[in-house]
């Protein structure tokens, strides 16, 4: 068939955006999962580049102490031998004070390599003790009034030199340590340099791939937002083309209705009326000619007869009103709502109206004129047969430029918005109101009445 061939390529191309959607999710997908694992990387550079920085400033801190301890055992030194050569009290108390601080020293080294006690710590520890022990003892031998003891003295500057020893040699291996320790910092941060120019380039070609996607979904949405504006205006074309046709049509049944209406109304009161008149007039005209004798014996059946004729008459005459409001077109609208509204009055039901209707006739076509007519008529039939109401208001007041038309009841009401409700009459309302150009409102609810109100231009 011919137009096979055709609808093969149109079911084929909405795949073509499925599968490049899908592919570009999947490279986002990815970008973000190397853009992540980029990420960590660096942070894992950086803490160790940190980490080895933090263990340099340890180790800095550590050697700085042992320089301090060096020095206080230095000063000690020169303290002790100044006070045996001249017996002063100040370096007695320079002794004194050095030594106190040597203590503290001491346990500040020992807290730095309590984790980790290794055996040249230790052993430099003990080196310090022994030392500050022998100065201590030779300074209480020279307070005693001793001499100065030579061998001693040879003895504090061995035990001085090994500590200087032993001093150095965990300098260089902290100095050694450090410089590994600069060594990975610089390793690490080199690495975490490179690993951010890396997450700059990924980010940027992410980014990219972002707003690339963001514009591509931006051109399917203003596409997509253009065929649905253009999809709107048609549909919402031939929707007013429709309504435009559904108003004629009711605008003219309406009018077929009324002319209808009007030609049987002249009908029944040109031809029936002359029919029903004729025949209460023949009925006359027999009973008045029998003789009194045969008159009596029917006088009940002509009276019925009479009665039949006139309720005949009567009949046509409201239907005829009703099909065509004479007093309408005779005298007036005002005259004909009030004779409609006594009528409504004179129903089964006692229903109390209240009235506002304007004193002078006022000056509107004869359609305007029949339009209200028919919408107050059919007002009152709704409340009629479905209100239950007690009490209805009509009010009619001219306004500069307009007529508006309130109807008011205390019945039970309705849901506007209820399917079951069967709203004929209410659309024949609005149509007559919506044909002249006026505006319809309708409060309503459940057990709170009805108020209907039209404004009309006059």
């Amino acid at each position: 068939m011919p137009n096979e061939p055709s609808s093969a390529p149109s079911r084929a191309s909405p795949q073509r955006p499925e599968s490049w959607q899908r592919s570009t999710h999947l490279f986002l997908a990815a970008g973000m999962a190397l853009l992540i694992g980029i990420l960590v990387a660096s942070y894992m550079q950086a803490s160790s580049g940190l980490d080895a920085m933090r263990r340099f400033a340890i180790s800095s801190q550590h050697a700085a102490h042992l320089d301090q301890l060096h020095l206080l055992f230095l000063e000690l030194q020169s303290a002790t031998r100044g006070y045996a050569l001249t017996r002063n009290p100040a370096y007695l108390d320079h002794y004194r004070e050095t030594a106190a601080a040597i203590y503290d020293s001491l346990q500040i080294v020992e807290q730095d390599y309590q984790d980790e006690l290794r055996p040249e710590a230790k052993e430099l520890i003990t080196k310090a003790h022994v030392m500050a022990a022998r100065m201590d003892i030779t300074i209480a031998r020279l307070e005693r009034g001793g001499p100065p003891d030579n061998e001693a003295f040879e003895q504090g500057t061995l035990a001085m030199n090994a500590f200087k020893r032993q001093h150095d040699s965990m300098k260089n291996e902290m100095l050694s340590r450090n410089m590994d320790n600069i060594g990975d910092s610089i390793g690490s941060f080199e690495s975490a340099r490179f690993t951010t120019v890396l997450l700059t380039i990924a980010s940027l070609l992410l980014l990219v791939a972002a707003i690339s996607q963001k514009q591509k979904k931006q051109e399917l949405r203003d596409k997509l937002q253009e065929m649905l504006e253009a999809e709107n205006e048609r549909l919402e074309r031939e929707v007013r083309h429709r309504t435009e046709e559904l108003t004629n049509l009711a605008t003219y049944l309406t009018e077929v209705r009324e002319t209808e209406k009007l030609d049987l109304a002249r009908e029944m009161h040109d031809e029936l009326g002359a029919l029903l008149t004729a025949a209460k007039l023949d009925a006359d005209w027999i009973e008045r000619s029998l003789p009194p004798d045969a008159r009596s014996l029917i006088a009940q059946r002509m009276a019925r007869l009479r009665q039949s004729l006139i309720g005949g008459i009567t009949l046509k005459r409201r239907i005829t009103n009703n099909l065509r409001p004479a007093l309408l077109y005779d005298l007036g609208l005002i005259e004909a709502l009030k004779a409609l509204i006594e009528e409504f009055r004179q129903g089964e039901e006692a229903i109390e109206v209240t009235t506002e209707l304007p004193e002078a006739e006022p000056e509107l076509s004869e359609d305007l004129s029949l339009s209200l007519f028919r919408i107050v008529q059919e007002g009152l039939t709704n409340i009629r047969k479905y209100a239950r109401a007690r009490h209805v208001r009509i009010s009619l007041r001219m306004t500069p430029g307009n007529i508006e038309l309130s109807i008011e009841d205390d019945g039970v009401g309705f849901d506007v918005d209820s399917p079951k409700i069967a709203r004929h009459g209410l659309a024949g309302i609005k149509h007559r109101v919506f044909t002249h150009g006026g505006k319809l409102a309708i409060h309503t609810a459940p057990g709170e009445g009805v108020r209907l109100q039209a404004v009309l231009p006059a």
